[in-house]
């Protein structure tokens, strides 16, 4: 969603209610973002912008955002100039997607000197900058612009003002009828094409919408359509500037069919009829959540990426370690040749030479057929010669013994961070991917960064399990490790817990009301739970291992989730998606 000029000229009502506030703080929570905390007769409110390429705007939030503990020099340019400092007048020019706060702050020398807080909302141009009113230069940019960026116009300081481009286009307000349809035809071929370029401040959206309202075909040619023809969107023109006129707004977010936000308009839309919506008493609370929704999904979609990286780098670092492991162990196992040279040595030391000797074949006396060749060192004795081998062969055992404890730690490494994988894969809530991230930090994975002294310990985020309802008894499941460990411990010993077979998947947990185990009608649906959560999910014969809690063990130390268990028995069940969007659709 763009935040276009229609959608600013919506917000303007809200935005001139704050005039006459004073500036008690300033903050810059992200390289591109300003909150500004004005406090006027109606009390506090926090006026954001943003310069964000993609989510670049101005509206009142009630967001609280952790500010850096070193504020950016933007930020304490407009601390210096600005706080304290009245808002006497803002001004939006029609069609553009640019608004000029004044405001009256007073220099050193203690008089007034009237400064502008110009907030460009234009997408990948977007900009706020401080220009000294009187003077028409610029003082400041949270986006310095030089000349290698653009020719055109230069932001920096010490440089005169100048506004973007003109976009040579009809303004709303002053369009004729007569106008509308010569240049409609004049400029564009169809009608989405023609009222984009005929319209200033018009965007892709209200396009559309404009179309849909109207009921003609986009694809009409505007070669050949006739006044007559294009009059129903003239129609529905006008009543766009009437309304707009008129600031009678119906805030609206549409949603998608999974819940994510897809966009938020100052009125309901024709073209987006039948998705679900949230409406909002103004439309900065609209955009604010809107723009948090978005936001949130960003960093959801960032952390879990970034996190997946990791661990699949950990997976391919493990894997090599087993390889070169299971190759040590592997050559290893000429451990017993070495002990078997060394006391075939010993046995016939009296028949051979002191030294001298660069091989020797003797008849093993495991198999008198057999003869055995051995090399040897000619500056050694055959006892000496034994010796070493001897040697050879406990160095050789010892090597064994370790490469094999660390070849089924490896093993055990790999099988924790598949069921990392799983987690990651399967989260659909941030909290849920911050828990990981948690735990991934408490194992090693992920280092570190240093604390300030002053910041206070964070308290570890948490996430509740997913709960159903099978016949009035409550099914828990755990979505991560963290989780996992938290069902067992809320376990009571007869309650009944559920996991896919040797194969990385959630916790699951009924809870029994007595010592005996639940009836098959609940066992089944919960073994398709256990499935379904798992790296099974679209196998089929999936086997399923329940037990009682109390059978269920956690070995110190052992990884977070790791558990074994006994008393099991196993279901065979094929994930049913009937069963499990009947079981998630429940209240």
């Amino acid at each position: 969603m763009a935040f276009d000029s229609i959608t600013l000229t919506t917000v303007m009502p809200e935005l001139k209610g704050l005039i006459g506030a004073r500036v008690s703080r300033i903050q810059q929570p992200t390289r591109l973002e300003l909150i500004l905390t004005l406090r006027g007769s109606n009390g506090s409110s926090r006026l954001l912008i943003s310069a964000h390429p993609e989510r670049a705007r101005i509206h009142i939030t009630t967001a609280s955002p952790v500010s850096p503990s070193r504020p950016p020099g933007f930020c304490l340019y407009l601390r210096r100039h600005l706080e304290g400092a009245r808002l006497k007048h803002i001004i939006h020019p029609e069609s553009e997607r640019i608004i000029q706060l004044q405001f009256t702050p007073r220099d050193q020398l203690g008089e007034k000197e009237p400064l502008l807080l110009i907030a460009e909302t234009m997408g990948r141009h977007s900009n706020i900058i401080v220009v000294n009113q009187r003077q028409n230069l610029i003082l400041a940019a949270i986006k310095p612009i030089t000349a290698d960026i653009s020719r055109y116009r230069q932001v920096l300081p010490g440089l005169p003002y100048k506004s973007p481009p003109p976009q040579n286009k009809l303004q709303l307000s002053t369009l004729t009828e007569l106008q509308f349809y010569s240049e409609l035809k004049r400029r564009g071929r169809n009608l989405t094409s023609g009222l984009l370029a005929t319209i200033a401040g018009l965007s892709p959206l209200w396009a559309r919408e404009l179309i849909v309202r109207s009921g003609l075909q986009p694809t009409i040619n505007l070669k050949v359509a006739t006044p007559a023809q294009l009059a129903p969107l003239w129609q529905e023109v006008v009543a766009l500037t009437t309304t707009l006129a008129r600031a009678e707004i119906e805030p609206t977010v549409y949603l998608q069919t999974d819940g994510q936000v897809l966009l938020a308009a100052p009125w309901p839309l024709a073209y987006y009829s039948g998705l679900p919506t949230k409406t909002f008493p103004t439309m900065s609370a609209a955009l604010d959540f809107y723009f948090q929704a978005q936001e949130k999904r960003l960093r959801f979609t960032a952390l879990q990426q970034s996190l997946l990286t990791k661990i699949n780098r950990q997976l391919k670092r493990g894997q090599k370690k087993l390889a070169l492991h299971s190759e040590t162990i592997h050559n290893a196992g000429e451990v017993e040749r070495y002990r078997k040279f060394g006391e075939l040595l010993l046995a016939y030391a009296y028949q051979l030479k002191d030294a001298g000797l660069t091989e020797v074949e003797l008849q093993d006396w495991a198999d008198p057929e057999t003869r055995i060749v051995i090399p040897l060192n000619p500056a050694l004795t055959p006892v000496e010669n034994a010796q070493y081998y001897f040697a050879r062969y406990r160095k050789a055992k010892k090597t064994l013994v370790a490469t094999k404890r660390q070849q089924q730690r490896c093993r055990e490494d790999l099988s924790y961070l598949e069921s990392v994988l799983l987690t990651l894969e399967q989260a659909d809530r941030l909290s849920e991917l911050e828990e990981i991230k948690a735990e991934l930090k408490t194992e090693g994975y992920i280092k570190r960064g240093p604390t300030p002294r002053k910041q206070q310990p964070k308290t570890s985020p948490t996430s509740k399990p997913l709960f159903f309802s099978v016949d009035g008894y409550p099914v828990l499941v755990g979505k991560n490790n963290r989780q996992n460990e938290n069902l067992l411990h809320s376990a009571q010993s007869h309650d009944v817990w559920l996991h896919t077979q040797n194969i990385p998947g959630s916790h699951v947990i009924i809870r029994c009301p007595d010592n005996k185990l639940p009836p098959q009608n609940v066992l089944l649906p919960a073994a398709h739970l256990a499935a379904y959560y798992s790296r099974a999910r679209s196998s089929s014969n999936v086997p399923v291992d329940y037990t009682q809690r109390k059978h269920v063990n956690k070995p110190a130390g052992s990884r977070p989730g790791f558990v074994t268990y006994t008393n099991q028995r196993t279901l065979y069940v094929t994930p049913d998606l009937n069963i499990i969007k009947a079981l998630k659709d429940q209240p």
